[in-house]
């Protein structure tokens, strides 16, 4: 499972993915503070294009569709990136359901707090969330700046690569690029 421990239930019986330095649960709705926080930082969107919250009803909205893809079940679901032995959020990553004109995708997310950034935890927490795959999901795909060289890198390492020239980007921000989950166990 990519260097991830086999998720343990936490004591609400949800999963949570397990790494050497990190714990990942799954969100809920008493995490909105911290993850307005986040999502309210400027220093958090530096390479990205979109631009970060402004209201603290945006960030409620997005969580409450966040609780609803964690409790579909499956890799889908958000996960907030904690240390293993306790302290403040790190982050969050996950996969999201995504209709697309291609089918039903998933979409990889993931956002750390500056201070957190550059020490590979986002690569460790992505690869613990991708280790739960099952040959049957959907495609996993990333959308990300094309000037955002961090989460290219970052995309790279985890073995996304670009979508094939004139394939949809979701979103249909302009300058964003469509990365695509090299999974080959999951092919046919």
């Amino acid at each position: 499972m990519n260097g991830a421990a086999p998720p343990s239930p936490d004591g609400e019986g949800r999963a949570v993915l397990r790494t050497p330095r990190l714990r990942l649960p799954l969100v809920t709705e008493q995490d909105l503070e911290e993850l307005w926080r986040l999502h309210s930082d400027p220093a958090a969107f530096l390479h990205d294009s979109t631009a970060p919250l402004t209201a603290k009803g945006q960030m409620a909205w997005v969580l409450r569709q966040w609780v609803a893809h964690a409790e579909s079940g499956g890799a889908a679901g958000y996960r907030r990136v904690l240390p293993a032995g306790g302290g403040d959020l790190l982050g969050i990553v996950g996969l999201a359901p995504l209709d697309s004109a291609a089918g039903p995708l998933l979409s990889a997310y993931w956002r750390l707090h500056p201070a957190a950034q550059g020490q590979g935890l986002a690569t460790e927490a992505l690869r613990a969330v991708l280790g739960m795959l099952r040959p049957g999901d959907p495609e996993v795909v990333a959308v990300t700046a094309a000037r955002n060289a961090p989460s290219l890198a970052l995309a790279r390492r985890l073995g996304f690569r670009p979508g094939r020239p004139g394939r949809e980007v979701p979103g249909g921000r302009a300058g964003d690029v469509l990365l695509v989950l090299d999974r080959p166990a999951a092919r046919g």
